[in-house]
């Protein structure tokens, strides 16, 4: 870390981990200097565990990375690594080392912070990745049914070119320039007359979706970026887990100076300096922050701290009485009363507050204990601020974050670049998506548009062709209105309909194996469709994030191996591939109804829908 102990500590680590005198005397620096978290030397043992581990000596790496356990005890991924060379060794141990690494998870802060960034930004691109795609695939479904009312409208012959140019006129809208979302929010007011209520369902969460990131993306960025120690509960967090760091102290200094009436910061930087030695900067700060908040235990605990640091442990003996009173389940005024009761030879009180202390935390004052055996009686807890003050603190200064978290996180800037920035976006979005669904429902509902009922090409009032309460398009109606044999029309309109029905298939099987799920949206399996969207989505991003999509120096130090993460990760997508290409094919027919029922078919059974006895069509 900055200074003495911390640079000592981190020197004779990385200059010779494999030495067990080196790392016991380090240890001991770290201990005697009063240092919980030397995040240096835990990295360079975990480097060099790493590194002998595949190197194939995994004893030296097992005790490399016990090492660096007990330089960090909030460095998980040492446990997370000794569980994975212990699988097979020892999978009993390997059980509580994994164990371990989650419940550091649990109670570190900027582990949260990380994981809570981690979150937001997956959630907030797999969602809308797969929302977009979703209405685009909604869209796309209905284009048809778009193109050939422009093309009635426009008065364009039943030709390749009339289809062509009515194509390129109905697709003028994407080259408008005017961004992804607008863009499929014009193209689902355009169709909007075909939808159904699941596709409109689809489509108001997606303009919701879209309306909720424009406008609370200041609100979203700051948790979303990277942890960093410019975040003042970072800062506070690694300044009482650490030893004297001259930057750390600057840090603290100049957010004292922003903000006087915050008692963190002068709780941390009087923290900061007992371990350096500076007992008079020490009682200054502690002083200042007991003073902004009164009777509070964690800051009267480490108020005493100096006290006894200068032997004054009369003054140190109330200050820890008062803190015990401001929170009798407070484990370190208690200890540390044992402690000053012990210097003044009150053996008997002594015992009594180690009790206490052992009764509301016994692994802590085991551990605490064990670990200052050579300063055995000098030795005084620190108090840490609880958890919800580190967030707190972070939330009053959240909006200090937005312009570098906006910089610094790829997926939340290429997300929020798809729509136009707020207030703007308010406006526009909801006026875009109404102003043509307006057009949409004119169109739609001036000439309504159906399906053949033999090739499925779209038709309407002024094409349409009727026969047999039948409604056909013009190539299909010319093949049946001049045969007499009911049966030969039926068998010839079957064999161009499972045609067309096979190639409408080939062209979905490819979609799907490109991109599963998009056929199911354009088959009109629109909830499993999205569905399917969403988890290839979370899967995808994962993989190629390789797990961690918000990268943090302070909690990830060291990288793990790529594959390490990316298995699981890929086996995930696979299976979803998997069973959502399996899926569709299960799906799929190329089955089309008969010209007429049946003489002896009931009628309860011809009753049935279309969509029953033909399986789901496009």
């Amino acid at each position: 870390m900055g200074s003495s102990p911390g640079e000592a500590i981190a020197q004779g680590a990385a200059v010779a981990p494999a030495d067990a005198d080196a790392i016991t005397n380090a240890l001991n620096q770290k201990y005697d200097a009063g240092v919980t978290r030397a995040l240096a030397p835990a990295q360079a043992c975990y480097r060099q565990a790493l590194a002998l581990d595949a190197g194939g000596k995994a004893s030296e790496a097992v005790r490399l990375l016990e090492a660096a356990a007990a330089f960090d005890p909030d460095f998980p991924d040492a446990h997370f690594t000794l569980a994975r060379v212990l699988t097979f060794r020892n999978p009993g141990r390997a059980v509580g080392e994994l164990s371990e690494a989650f419940r550091i998870l649990g109670r570190s802060y900027p582990w949260q912070r990380h994981f809570l960034a981690n979150t937001l930004t997956g959630l907030i691109a797999v969602w809308m990745v797969s929302l977009l795609l979703a209405v685009i695939g909604i869209a796309f479904r209905h284009f048809p049914h778009l193109v050939h009312v422009v093309r009635e409208l426009l008065g364009a012959p039943q030709s390749h070119t009339g289809q062509a140019s009515a194509t390129v006129v109905a697709l003028s809208p994407a080259v408008w320039g005017l961004g992804a979302v607008p863009t499929a929010t014009l193209f689902a007011g355009l169709t909007s007359f075909r939808f159904g209520k699941r596709e409109a369902l689809l489509v108001a969460l997606f303009l919701v979706s879209a309306l909720v990131l424009a406008g609370g993306i200041g609100a979203i960025a700051p948790w979303a970026g990277t942890p960093s120690l410019e975040e003042p509960g970072l800062l506070v967090d690694r300044a009482m887990n650490s030893g004297y760091d001259a930057d750390l102290a600057a840090a603290l200094m100049a957010w004292e100076g922003r903000d006087a009436a915050e008692a963190l910061f002068p709780f941390a930087l009087g923290s900061m300096s007992r371990r350096s030695g500076d007992l008079d900067m020490a009682e200054r700060q502690l002083t200042l922050a007991a003073v902004l908040r009164p009777k509070t235990a964690w800051i009267l605990n480490n108020l005493g701290n100096v006290y006894f640091a200068r032997e004054e442990f009369a003054r140190a003996r109330q200050t820890y009485e008062a803190a015990a009173a401001a929170a009798p389940g407070a484990v370190e005024p208690h200890f540390n009363l044992a402690q000053v009761y012990t210097k003044q030879l009150m053996f008997t009180e002594a015992s009594r507050e180690q009790s206490r202390a052992s009764a509301i935390a016994f692994d802590r004052v085991a551990d605490f204990s064990r670990w200052t055996a050579p300063q055995l009686n000098r030795s005084v807890m620190d108090s840490d601020p609880p958890m919800e003050s580190l967030w707190g603190l972070s939330r009053r200064f959240a909006s200090y974050r937005i312009p570098s978290v906006q910089e610094g996180n790829q997926l939340i800037r290429s997300i929020s670049r798809l729509a136009p920035p707020a207030p703007f976006a308010l406006v526009f979005i909801p006026a875009i998506f109404l102003i043509f669904a307006g057009i949409g429902q004119f169109l739609g509902r001036g000439l309504p548009t159906m399906h053949c009922s033999n090739c499925q090409t779209v038709i309407c009032r002024r094409c349409v062709k009727r026969m047999q309460q039948r409604a056909f398009c013009d190539n299909c109606f010319k093949s049946v209105k001049e045969l007499k044999s009911t049966e030969f029309t039926r068998l010839l309109l079957t064999r161009q309909g499972r045609g067309a029905a096979r190639r409408r298939t080939a062209g979905q099987a490819i979609l799907t194996l490109l991109l599963p799920g998009a056929a199911q949206m354009l088959r009109g399996a629109t909830l499993s469709g999205f569905l399917a969207l969403l988890v290839m989505s979370s899967a995808a991003i994962l993989v190629i994030w390789n797990g961690a999509l918000v990268p943090s120096l302070d909690v990830l130090p060291f990288p793990t191996a790529g594959w390490a993460k990316r298995i699981p990760l890929a086996f995930l997508f696979l299976l979803t591939y998997v069973i959502t290409v399996s899926r569709y094919f299960s799906t799929t027919t190329t089955h089309v109804e008969d010209l007429t029922a049946p003489a002896d078919e009931p009628e309860g059974r011809s009753a049935r829908s279309p969509r029953a006895r033909s399986g789901r069509r496009p």
